[in-house]
């Protein structure tokens, strides 16, 4: 904004309203020309503090919850002959309560809270309603509180977006910008809650908003600041998970991790698939009123957790245990999978929670199981069970996400052992491209798949393969002849808004394609200019499209060849130049069609 330039108001807003105090605070930035960038991080602010306060009240809620039902409640039947059976009752009763608060309030709370956030930013704007925050705080609190096989991560993250997305909202600012408010939000929101601010910067942008464009990064790690330093004072600083430091005993290990990252991917891909089995098994049970499938989970999770207590939400224990290799062999493969069973009984029936800790706690179980059998096999050159049980971790959360750089620092941060990095690294993204061969979509995008949308890259692939791109096609252009001269070509580009050119010959007929990188060698030579013309520098070996194809394909067509503009052609003769598509145009086109912010009616 320059210093001439005028914000111009037409209607006074009410004193108290935010839109006043954006307003004056547009005039501070314009008027003592603050960089343009001031603005969202003030935003960012406001949203870091919330998100940090945010984590600490799911905290509060959680142990509230726990104290009431496993404490007090529990300390008046101990002893008696209904004792441990109605500890089991204690998961039920709590995904009855959720179960009401979902049916009557906010039905897109249930399950792991961050599929809706991404559905909110590919389909409708970054729109996500203001009483989000609190009732999935209080969902998440009672489900993980009364014993539900669930973790806190995804509850704030989906409290962080609400956050961010009703800020933006106050403040009206633009679609693009919201997206990048939600992303702030369920970013500060997750390294709260795991005192983990790198991990919260890359989830926001790995995983939310899948892009990792510069303006989002401010923006972000600001909040993350903020929420994270709030954090530390109210709840601590200490890591996650505090356990030995464990080094790469041989570079024969090396194969072993390989193995065992293809391995947890298909533990991963099996996770994913018998979470969503449950859920739809659940949405199926039609005589089963909707408010009581999270009491009915919650039941299946008391009777399993009778013999297996390690799968309670809130008891990190079995995670230590599996990281201290104090578990034996048996029990941890046994723990792996009741604790998947367990987790898809939470979540799958409605109830609310994240997936990050019991993917922790399952990948440390398979880790320190898989570690485990290497000792036995190869006593002499492999680390101890404890040290496959940190990369287990990172290779679950890799696996089932496909967040390669988020599963990463993420161990790291939990356990501040940077000492076995490499087979960290190699484990997670040979889990990662593993299971992506075996499922294209990750356990979130799995989640909106199933509804009929295909997200990918914060683009729904199923609304974008149903467009057709004639109404895109651009008819009038500007072509290059073939025999044009280069200093032409240069004056062409100078005087054009553009910079990418299709070539075509004397009957009209595509043979090439110039842009500012193909001209860009011969720039410096200028005894070459009279020597060259268009036909001598165009490239041919381009890619062009046809007019029945759909945008999907045209978006997948410009991520494959970084190209700014695609030539379309007739499919009966590929060097008839009907039109041109240009990047830009059809980025500018997405970000405000209206018909891909879909306004979905909730009760």
């Amino acid at each position: 904004m320059t210093k001439s330039s005028k914000l111009i108001t037409r209607k006074r807003s009410p004193l108290f309203h935010p839109a006043h105090y954006r307003i004056l605070l547009l005039k501070l930035i314009q008027k003592i020309n603050l960089p343009e960038d001031f603005y969202m991080l003030f935003l960012a602010g406001i949203i870091g503090t919330l998100a940090g306060l945010g984590a600490y009240l799911l905290h509060l809620l959680v142990n509230l919850v726990h104290h009431l039902l496993f404490v007090r409640f529990e300390g008046m039947v101990i002893g008696t002959d209904l004792g441990s059976w109605v500890r089991a009752l204690f998961p039920a009763v709590g995904g009855l309560a959720v179960g009401l608060v979902i049916y009557y309030f906010a039905r897109e709370v249930k399950g792991h809270g961050v599929p809706s956030v991404i559905e909110a930013v590919a389909n409708r704007g970054g729109y996500i309603r203001p009483r989000v925050s609190i009732i999935t705080a209080i969902t998440a609190g009672t489900t993980i509180g009364s014993g539900g096989s669930a973790g806190k991560e995804g509850p704030i993250v989906q409290i962080g977006a609400a956050i961010g997305s009703t800020i933006g909202q106050l403040f009206s600012v633009s679609s693009e910008r919201l997206k990048v408010l939600v992303a702030t939000g369920a970013g500060a929101g997750l390294a709260a809650v795991f005192n983990a601010p790198v991990t919260g910067v890359l989830f926001a942008l790995e995983v939310i908003l899948a892009d990792f464009s510069l303006n989002a990064f401010s923006p972000i790690i600001f909040a993350t600041v903020i929420s994270t330093t709030i954090s530390h004072h109210l709840i601590g600083s200490s890591p996650v998970l505090n356990i030995p430091i464990y080094y790469l005993e041989s570079a024969y290990e090396y194969p072993i991790y390989f193995l065992m990252g293809i391995v947890g991917a298909v533990v991963s891909v099996s996770f994913t698939n018998f979470l969503y089995s449950v859920e739809e098994f659940f949405a199926h049970v039609r005589r089963l009123p909707e408010f009581l499938k999270p009491a009915t989970g919650g039941l299946l999770v008391g009777l399993l957790a009778l013999y297996f207590p390690e799968i309670y939400g809130f008891d990190d224990g079995a995670i230590h245990r599996a990281l201290l290799a104090h578990t034996g062999i048996g029990a941890l493969f046994l723990l792996m999978v009741v604790k998947i069973v367990a987790t898809a009984f939470s979540l799958g029936s409605g109830g609310t929670g994240g997936l990050f800790t019991p993917s922790l706690f399952i990948g440390a179980a398979f880790g320190a199981f898989f570690g485990s059998v290497a000792n036995t096999l190869f006593p002499t050159i492999t680390a101890p069970p404890g040290a496959y049980a940190l990369v287990g971790m990172g290779i679950l959360i890799a696996g089932t996400t496909h967040a390669t750089l988020s599963a990463l620092l993420l161990i790291f941060e939990i356990t501040s052992n940077y000492q076995i990095i490499l087979p960290l690294m190699l484990g997670t993204i040979v889990a990662t491209i593993t299971s992506r061969l075996l499922m294209k979509e990750n356990i979130y995008t799995k989640a909106i798949s199933l509804s009929g949308d295909y997200i990918f890259k914060g683009r729904n692939l199923t609304l974008l393969q149903s467009i057709p791109i004639r109404q895109h096609i651009q008819r009038e252009f500007e072509t290059i002849p073939e025999n044009m001269r280069f200093k032409d070509i240069l004056k062409l580009m100078k005087n054009s808004t553009r910079s990418t050119f299709p070539v075509v010959n004397t009957r009209n007929l595509l043979v090439g394609i110039i842009s500012l990188r193909d001209i860009r060698p011969y720039l410096f030579d200028e005894h070459l200019y009279p020597l060259l013309i268009a036909k001598d520098v165009a490239r041919e070996d381009y890619f062009s499209l046809t007019p029945d194809q759909s945008l999907a394909d045209v978006l997948r067509m410009f991520d494959l060849t970084d190209a700014e503009m695609l030539p379309v052609t007739s499919r009966r003769n590929p060097r008839k130049l009907l039109g041109v598509i240009f990047r830009d145009d059809l980025m500018r086109w997405y970000r405000k069609a209206p018909l891909l912010q879909k306004r979905k009616g909730y009760k």
